[in-house]
């Protein structure tokens, strides 16, 4: 009896010649890299910041003026102007604000993922404008302790009292160690955030 061949099926896995064998042995390269979009995140973020800053001291500026035109308004109108200046001036600050804190933010995952091509002078400028960003709040502290310490008074906003060294020396000296504490808690909270990154070697082509 005569064997009859067999036929040998190509599979889209077992022939990588096929379109679909080509498409699922190897993967395709990312037409964006991670480092890429960070980046661009990160100069709409600043640039959202830049807007709203310039806009929002131009509305604070012209707030004497423009509020004695809306109270000359009555009923719906004056009920829509004043929503919405009042809208404009809560959202405009806090747009400078957050916009800055997410152009650092993603400033610094763009520094440390892969991108299309390295830009290491930007990188340093990034980092350390991120650094200072980190650790104001435990600079600020330090600030407070140490203007105390020169003055020999301490000033406290709530409630508004002013503590000094030669008439209550126990208030003063607790509240320059609150400012201290504050100090090294801000300061740890940025170190912990900062101690992987800074001696780690920023992410290079991909």
């Amino acid at each position: 009896m005569s064997q009859r061949p067999s036929a040998s099926l190509d599979t889209p896995a077992s022939n990588p010649s096929s379109p679909g064998g080509a498409f699922s042995s190897t993967a395709l390269p990312s037409a964006h890299p991670p480092g890429d979009v960070a980046r661009r995140r990160a100069f709409f973020s600043l640039l959202v910041s830049l807007v709203a800053l310039p806009a929002s001291w131009l509305l604070f500026s012209q707030l004497e003026r423009l509020w004695p035109e809306i109270v000359q308004l009555e009923g719906i109108p004056f009920l829509a102007a004043a929503t919405l200046l009042g809208a404009t001036m809560a959202i405009g600050p806090l747009a400078v604000v957050i916009g800055l804190l997410l152009a650092v933010w993603f400033g610094v995952r763009s520094v440390y993922s892969a991108r299309s091509r390295p830009s290491p002078g930007l990188d340093r400028l990034i980092i350390a404008a991120a650094l200072l960003v980190w650790f104001s709040p435990a600079l600020a502290a330090v600030y407070k302790a140490a203007h105390a310490l020169a003055t020999g008074s301490i000033h406290f906003v709530r409630p508004p009292r002013d503590y000094f060294l030669a008439t209550d020396p126990i208030a003063y000296w607790q509240g320059v160690g609150f400012w201290l504490i504050m100090a090294g808690l801000f300061g740890f909270l940025a170190w912990r955030y900062w101690r992987g990154k800074l001696f780690a070697r920023p992410a290079a082509e991909p």
